[in-house]
């Protein structure tokens, strides 16, 4: 037991497995609510989609109503509908602005690797040198 207002225990040495304070927090990794996602895409594109348009469940939970209503001969709720559409635009248009052409991604992948591996950068030239040439 703590001796002072200030929680000083000059005797914290002498005690016993669970004879003191045994209310701690716990910040165990197994514990945390918190969540890692390895995305199969871009991850900087699936992290703005789940964090600007909708999260993966609330995607799913959509198209699993969409579906369902299909199997069942029953109408497409329209709600859902204009929802999963109105998603689908705004994670085209994030892919848009995100993505940039394939002619501007070639060139930085290009660049990168003169700056971190110019032997293999001029070994790519030269290979695709001599395919031209062809």
């Amino acid at each position: 037991m703590a001796t002072s207002s200030s929680g000083y225990d000059p005797f914290w040495m002498f005690r016993w497995p669970l004879s003191g304070d045994v209310n701690q927090r716990i910040t165990a990794p197994w514990f945390s609510p918190s969540l890692t996602v390895k995305y199969a895409g871009d991850p900087v594109i699936e992290d703005r989609v789940v964090t600007e348009v909708a999260s993966y469940g609330r995607q799913l939970g959509w198209l699993s109503e969409i579906v369902l209503a299909l199997a069942a001969n029953k109408p497409v709720p329209q709600d859902t509908l204009h929802r999963l559409k109105e998603a689908a635009r705004n994670i085209e248009a994030i892919k848009n602005e995100l993505r940039p052409p394939a002619l501007e991604a070639a060139r930085q992948a290009l660049d990168r690797l003169e700056r971190e591996e110019p032997q293999q950068y001029r070994e790519l030239l030269g290979d695709r040198q001599s395919k031209i040439k062809r």
